[in-house]
């Protein structure tokens, strides 16, 4: 079934030990991605690029989906995204999302670690907020880093949490295809079930390469287990240098029922 999606995004890798903070202007400039983008503009500007939105643009187009662009922005990893910088960005992307209404579901490419001067948890608060507007009927789905401090919050106000599963990270794309894939799979069969599992204690940076062992096993693990009525399962091992109370690895499960994704 052809769908209406409305499509954004926002990432900040937060480093809260950092000494210079993300303002508006940083997210405005392009770097090794594209600046601020907003609009039409966002569906040529993503083409052919390893990110989430671009894996998802390309798997809407395959299953001839109607897209909505709302906005998309990134500022490299440094200390707080400051207030400004979160506020204005957050009110561009609800009130995008309110002129495309009304639309069949909602796609965010996020990243999970985003620490903004006012409030720990910055993604948590942008799927509140955009949950506020859709209501509690509309699917939502977001893509996420493997870097994630994924918070009960995140997964309270969206349906289906997609995290990438390499590092370095070469299936940015592959993990907004994946997206897709799923809300096309939620259109059909209803929103599932959800678990989810923080896990209490940090695992360096250098330890979740995914070319080794133990992470190596573990994300080969994840795959295998996505059979019967399991339809989604993520591992984020967290983004230590993120002194907030949410930082660390954490498990999100997603199944047919409740006792498939517990």
């Amino acid at each position: 079934q052809r769908m209406r999606i409305a499509i954004g995004g926002v990432h900040h890798e937060t480093n809260t030990f950092a000494p210079t903070k993300a303002s508006f202007e940083l997210f405005e400039r392009a770097d090794s991605w594209p600046g601020l983008s907003r609009g039409a503009v966002l569906l040529d500007a993503f083409q052919g690029i390893n990110l989430g939105i671009s894996g998802f643009i390309n798997a809407a187009s395959e299953g001839q989906h109607t897209l909505a662009p709302l906005l998309w922005c990134s500022a490299s990893p440094s200390a707080h995204v400051t207030e400004n910088a979160f506020e204005r960005i957050a009110a561009m992307l609800v009130n995008d999302l309110a002129a495309a209404l009304p639309v069949d579901g909602v796609y965010l490419d996020l990243h999970g670690a985003m620490v903004a001067e006012h409030l720990e948890d910055g993604e948590g608060e942008i799927l509140r907020r955009v949950r506020a507007l859709i209501g509690p009927d509309m699917p939502l789905v977001a893509s996420l880093d493997l870097h994630a401090n994924v918070t009960q919050e995140m997964v309270d106000h969206a349906d289906l949490l997609v995290i990438y599963r390499t590092y370095p990270h070469v299936d940015m794309a592959e993990t907004g295809e994946r997206a897709c894939r799923l809300l096309e799979r939620i259109q059909r069969e209803g929103k599932p079930a959800k678990a989810f599992r923080q896990i209490p204690f940090l695992i360096p940076l250098s330890w979740q390469c995914t070319m080794i062992e133990p992470a190596a096993s573990i994300y080969r693990h994840l795959a295998d287990m996505e059979t019967g009525d399991v339809i989604s399962l993520s591992f984020a091992p967290g983004f230590p240098p993120a002194d907030i109370h949410d930082c660390g690895p954490a498990v999100v499960a997603y199944g047919r029922d409740q006792r498939a994704a517990d």
